[in-house]
């Protein structure tokens, strides 16, 4: 599309006081990006409200200005702009009664590619991280790409485990390209749109604000053909994109945890109301239609981290294993205690366990198993 065909799309996603909702409606009825944005008078548009009317009214003359500004914006950090009307725009993303007017894209989205989406809680556990990076580990090696939303905790996990398992993923962001949030996360989306893609559907410059992630979680349920809840609180938003999921006719999953952790609560809830329970990456395959599944890889033998450890092990790595949890972790001085090992053989056994991936070291000394994520 040439650019002015771009800066009349951009003009109608950047026209407030219109839902994207209603935007689809006059889009679908024939209506012309340029001429609903500029000519059209707003009363036809659909407009409700005094506010509203005001709002775009104001906005209107500057429409076009900014709509170039954006552009060259976007231009200036390797931004794609897909209007609705690209044979670049996620044919999944139609499916929404409010599909976005345009999506900002950073990287390469590729379309018939099977997805799943991997969320949860920014606030969980170093069980719920091991699980993530290894599900999304184990999906990617079979050819999945890993959708999540870019945010702290079990989407950092899910997005870092598909990267080091050499496959790409997909991060949706609730906020912005020109403002990538979280702000820590800058290096992580870079190699993420190196090898797959950074969406977003709000305006360069948009900061991350609460009510926006929501929003942002139905592209993620609508891109993916299965959503996976790996830990959630009681009133996680990744169970919005559960409900989200549902309504599209996507699988929903859920990851159990221990039945007294808080952001295992949503989880727990989501199994009792029929989402399927995971245990490995192979509930989830079998989850999905064969339409799905029919072009994915076949597992290579023992795939999955810690998986190939065991004929690697030493007597002293066995031991060592023998009473460690996935769950709790294990302090050195109890596995010196529980072990029949002296401090040196001990240290030995856990630095080449932690050194496979089989042993994760946490902070002060404390060790803990790394599930099996078994294909």
């Amino acid at each position: 599309m040439d650019r002015s065909g771009i800066i009349d799309w951009l003009m109608l996603a950047l026209l407030p006081g219109l839902g994207a909702a209603a935007k689809r409606r006059l889009l679908n009825a024939g209506g012309d990006p340029g001429e609903l944005a500029q000519e059209r008078p707003l009363e036809q548009m659909g407009f409700r409200g005094e506010r509203s009317l005001e709002v775009a009214r104001r906005a209107r003359p500057g429409l076009r200005r900014l709509a170039r500004s954006e552009l060259a914006a976007a231009r200036r950090l390797g931004v794609r702009i897909l209007p609705r009307s690209s044979r670049e725009y996620p044919a999944e993303l139609e499916q929404l009664p409010d599909p976005p007017v345009v999506l900002y894209k950073w990287g390469t989205f590729e379309g018939g590619v099977t997805r799943a989406a991997l969320i949860g809680s920014r606030r969980c556990t170093a069980y719920g991280r091991r699980i993530a990076a290894g599900l999304s580990a184990s999906l990617t090696r079979q050819g999945l790409e890993v959708v999540s939303g870019g945010a702290r905790g079990i989407d950092t996990a899910a997005h870092k485990g598909a990267l080091e398992a050499g496959g790409s993923t997909i991060a949706v962001l609730g906020a912005g390209l020109g403002r990538l949030y979280p702000p820590e996360n800058r290096d992580l989306f870079r190699e993420i749109a190196g090898s797959g893609a950074v969406l977003s559907e709000l305006p360069m410059d948009a900061p991350a604000r609460p009510e926006q992630f929501p929003r942002r979680n139905r592209l993620i349920a609508a891109l993916s053909a299965a959503v996976v809840v790996v830990e959630a609180a009681g009133r996680s938003g990744a169970l919005i994109t559960a409900r989200q999921a549902l309504d599209l006719g996507r699988e929903v999953m859920a990851v159990p945890g221990p039945i007294h952790s808080p952001v295992a609560e949503g989880c727990h809830r989501l199994i009792q109301q029929g989402a399927r329970l995971v245990h490995t990456s192979a509930d989830i395959l079998d989850e999905l239609s064969p339409m799905y599944t029919s072009g994915l890889r076949s597992p290579s033998p023992g795939a999955g981290p810690g998986a190939e450890t065991s004929e690697k092990e030493t007597i002293d790595e066995r031991a060592v294993v023998a009473v460690l949890d996935v769950v709790e972790p294990r302090h050195i001085d109890e596995l010196a205690e529980r072990t029949p090992l002296g401090t040196a053989r001990l240290q030995a056994a856990l630095f080449s366990l932690v050194l496979r991936g089989s042993v994760e070291e946490l902070t002060g000394r404390y060790y803990v198993l790394r599930p099996k994520t078994e294909v």
